[in-house]
């Protein structure tokens, strides 16, 4: 699967050198601080982070990516951003490019819209109780299902259909095109794939969502319940012999440590992570590929 010509661009330019440009940063540890430009403030509230190719403005809630911050600076839309950095960058765009990296940044707007949803159920929904008990009796905390907004998907089957419809006004196509629906086979529309699991974010080195795995709650049956495990099936975003779940996490400590810790299932690297072992990954319950070796030895 190609990286797209937007993750190219992100590889060749330097996030603090671009934003620099606009904003006086100063180093902070691994971060760097400085003023928001995009509100008045005397207190630097405005953080880039360079570990994960990311800028936030504690102030005025804004953040992003390098694309985020040049439409943000110049009032522009995605493939203005993405043209004005790609000629910077030296990456020629096509057609093809463009329209997919645009679908691409579309694609993760709906992802980020189902997290955010699944994780308020699980966190302040009623219906979420249940999962957030079998989560806290694995022994996770209340600060690690927040830090990698873990969430729950209802037992009900539009609920975030629903949500992200009325609320976010994406299109069934959207969601379908994120792997988040599937079409009805009887009639038309569509229904939620995850229903009834705890949901774990997946994501890219560059922590941008990709897909959602999901686990059953309770006792399983296989023969009304599918999988015990879930993935988001293959989209424009998704493929599972080259993604690790928490790499984004991971790619840090990989590099701290020279070397990768890798584990089967979500749990598992997430119990890691909880108790400190940042160079933990999971192989999202398939076979160890060649795209995940790939992966991994890039910070190795």
């Amino acid at each position: 699967m190609s990286i797209g010509a937007a993750a190219e661009i992100k590889q060749k330019l330097d996030l603090v050198e671009l934003i620099g440009e606009t904003v006086q940063l100063r180093r902070a540890g691994t971060s760097w601080k400085g003023l928001c430009p995009f509100h008045g403030e005397k207190t630097p509230s405005f953080v880039v982070t360079p570990v994960r190719e990311t800028w936030k403005c504690f102030g005025c809630g804004k953040g992003g990516d390098l694309f985020n911050f040049v439409m943000e600076r110049d009032g522009i839309d995605f493939p203005a951003a993405l043209r004005i950095l790609a000629g910077r960058a030296g990456v020629e765009l096509s057609e093809r490019t463009s329209r997919e990296d645009a679908e691409r940044k579309r694609l993760r707007e709906v992802l980020e819209a189902a997290i955010a949803f699944y994780h308020l159920v699980l966190t302040t929904h009623k219906a979420g109780g249940p999962a957030l008990e079998y989560l806290h009796r694995r022994g996770f905390t209340d600060a690690t299902i927040e830090t990698f907004q873990i969430g729950y998907a209802p037992a009900a089957w539009d609920a975030m259909t629903t949500a992200l419809r009325t609320r976010r006004g994406f299109p069934d196509a959207d969601l379908e095109a994120a792997g988040l629906v599937l079409r009805r086979q009887r009639g038309s529309g569509v229904y939620d794939r995850f229903r009834d699991r705890v949901i774990f974010p997946i994501r890219d080195v560059s922590g941008h969502p990709t897909g959602l795995g999901g686990r059953v709650l309770g006792t399983y049956d296989p023969a009304t319940q599918g999988g015990k495990y879930i993935n988001t099936p293959a989209t424009l975003l998704f493929d599972k012999s080259r993604t690790l779940y928490l790499i984004d996490r991971a790619k840090a400590g990989i590099r701290r440590t020279g070397r990768a810790v890798l584990v089967e299932g979500n749990t598992d690297a997430l119990m890691a992570h909880q108790a400190g072992f940042d160079n933990v990954v999971g192989t999202l319950g398939t076979a160890l590929t060649a795209g995940h070796v790939e992966l991994v030895t890039r910070y190795a």
